[in-house]
């Protein structure tokens, strides 16, 4: 994250949660720099893509109090949101060292040369621990591939016994590239695969940023580039159901996720076309299809 630059770490406020959309090249050489000075026996730092990364703690505990996350506290002073319970206080250690550590690092001396915001801190948050997942193979029958920018959809990926492809030029935002996956999607199902998972993320961000232009750029790039790419695609192939959702809502109005129902579609070639004309929040409601629990939508995906 960026933070300002007074004196006292818990004085200081959150300027932006992503640091200007910072490279993966450079929050490399970042988090490889805190691994230098910070791992150890207890804590172990991973670097992730863009702004997301990952720190091991072995033999943690989860009863640490609130982590909250930072897109939620974007511009806010952060003496109210630090860790405050005593499990956590290592945790908060690492951060405070982590500002000393980066803010003058060269990475940022030399984003600040070119007009760009630091990332001089980190922010530690979503704690969890690695998840035991049933193989999507054994499940569902399905030789599967998910494709994403963001390393906590690829691990649900490896977890579940799926491909998981590591693609350049993915980033997680508006910028990423959305030609690549629907390309390497188009490939999977030709190279065999009967189940593709693409993620986008780059509505959630354009979300969390407030940026409503760009959010609905984001949507339109995910119908022209990957929509109707692969679908035409399978087209060609023979008969293919495609499901479309996303996991969340983002409303640009408070900028973080809320648990409200979203929508979802599922086209199916050898079906007759029903349901409603538009896609959104109002029509879904207007069907009166509710799926209480999230996951169980994969079996009205692949019912007979």
């Amino acid at each position: 994250v960026t933070l300002s630059d007074e004196p006292e770490y818990a004085d200081k406020t959150i300027l932006d949660y992503c640091a200007d959309d910072i490279s993966t090249a450079e929050a490399e050489q970042l988090v490889a720099y805190l691994g230098e000075k910070l791992n150890d026996d207890q804590f172990h730092f991973y670097s992730g893509v863009s702004y997301r990364h990952c720190l091991i703690w072995e033999h943690g505990t989860l009863d640490i109090g609130t982590l909250t996350p930072p897109h939620d506290i974007t511009g806010k002073p952060i003496h109210d949101y630090v860790p405050a319970h005593p499990n956590a206080q290592k945790l908060y250690a690492l951060m405070r060292k982590s500002y000393d550590l980066l803010k003058d690092h060269p990475v940022n001396q030399a984003r600040v040369a070119r007009g760009l915001r630091p990332a001089n801190s980190i922010w530690l948050w979503g704690e969890g621990v690695r998840a035991e997942l049933p193989n999507f193979k054994e499940k569902y029958g399905l030789d599967a591939t998910m494709i994403s920018a963001v390393d906590l959809l690829k691990g649900i990926g490896k977890f579940s016994g799926m491909e998981v492809l590591q693609l350049p030029n993915v980033t997680g935002y508006i910028d990423t590239d959305f030609d690549g996956k629907a390309n390497a999607a188009i490939d999977a199902f030709k190279r065999g695969k009967n189940f593709v998972y693409i993620h986008v993320e780059a509505p959630d961000e354009c979300g969390h940023r407030g940026e409503i232009q760009n959010k609905v750029r984001a949507i339109e790039l995910i119908d022209k580039k990957i929509v109707g790419p692969v679908t035409a695609a399978l087209r060609q192939m023979g008969s293919f159901r495609v499901l479309i959702t996303p996991d969340h809502a983002t409303p640009l109005s408070i900028r973080t996720h809320t648990n409200d129902p979203v929508p979802f579609m599922i086209y199916d070639s050898e079906k007759p076309r029903q349901g409603v004309e538009d896609y959104c929040e109002r029509t879904a409601k207007m069907t009166g299809l509710y799926i209480d629990t999230g996951y169980t939508i994969m079996n009205h995906f692949l019912e007979k």
